[in-house]
């Protein structure tokens, strides 16, 4: 390692060392957006890390699964992959970090922005990229934003605390939660903050139940990466017949922090049973 890297001073790259690396970052986009997967050798190491926990997902290892992924996601691709302000700086003779930005539009003309962070390598046949992680913007100024997990988490806490309060800063204003399987006095379709708040807060005074815990029995992504399914229990006591479980499906799709849609595939004759009536 060059004595500048030891003494923690970044190394300095020379100026064709800079073109090649832009070069190299630049070409991703055209390479991915033209389907030539075929070509990512000449655009990454065999052994490159894609990290994509901030979608939630694992990272992918490997010039074959990066392509595998891509050609899973099919259509749902972007059609334009745009890099804009990319900023290199020197690790040691044989290293780089680069970060950039990324637009990515899609076929219906809608556009999302993330930023790489990229270790590139030097290799005998020219600069390679040996690490991806990518990270979604979702928030201005710098503020984080809360996904579809992290809301699942809040929403469950709210309803154990019967927070009203909690759940009006989870739903967006134009918010829609929908119970696809429902009975007679129960509504399908809740529209807007109010009405669901308004909605839920009714129930929790009317019904004898009280929510203690939630078990996760599967959670799973979709192609939307602020849409998450989940397969829970819903567990605690009713003041009419005891201890219960009620177990349900939930499909939540966040939107800039909140929740934007909630379809709730409710057990309606096992929550019928908690509360004890009929169905």
């Amino acid at each position: 390692m060059a004595p500048n890297s030891q003494r923690g001073i970044p190394m300095a790259l020379s100026e064709q060392d800079r073109i090649d690396i832009n070069d190299l970052i630049n070409l991703h986009g055209h390479l991915v957006d033209a389907g030539e997967l075929d070509r990512a050798f000449e655009l990454l190491t065999p052994d490159v890390t894609y990290d994509m926990a901030d979608f939630g997902r694992d990272s992918l290892h490997g010039i074959a699964a990066i392509r595998a992924a891509a050609l899973a996601l099919g259509d749902a691709n972007p059609v334009g992959h745009h890099v804009t302000n990319i900023v290199i700086t020197g690790i040691d003779d044989g290293q780089a970090r680069v970060r950039s930005k990324g637009i990515g539009i899609l076929a219906d003309g809608t556009a999302g922005s993330v930023v790489y962070d990229d270790i590139v390598l030097r290799r005998p046949d020219g600069w390679k990229l040996g690490y991806r992680k990518v990270s979604a913007r979702r928030a201005a100024l710098g503020r984080r934003e809360a996904g579809a997990r992290e809301l699942l988490e809040r929403f469950r806490q709210a309803a154990i605390d019967q927070s009203a309060e909690e759940m009006r800063r989870l739903y967006a204003v134009d918010a829609v939660h929908e119970f696809p399987f429902t009975r007679p006095g129960v509504p399908s379709r809740l529209e807007g903050r109010d009405e669901i708040v308004n909605w839920i807060a009714e129930g929790w005074k009317a019904l004898p139940l009280k929510y203690e815990r939630y078990r996760t029995l599967a959670l799973h992504d979709t192609k939307d990466p602020g849409t998450i399914i989940v397969e829970q229990e819903a567990i605690g006591t009713s003041a009419s017949t005891g201890a219960f479980v009620l177990p349900n499906i939930v499909v939540l799709t966040a939107r800039d922090g909140q929740i934007a849609h909630l379809r709730d595939y409710v057990n309606v004759l096992a929550a019928a049973a908690a509360i004890g009536r009929e169905k």
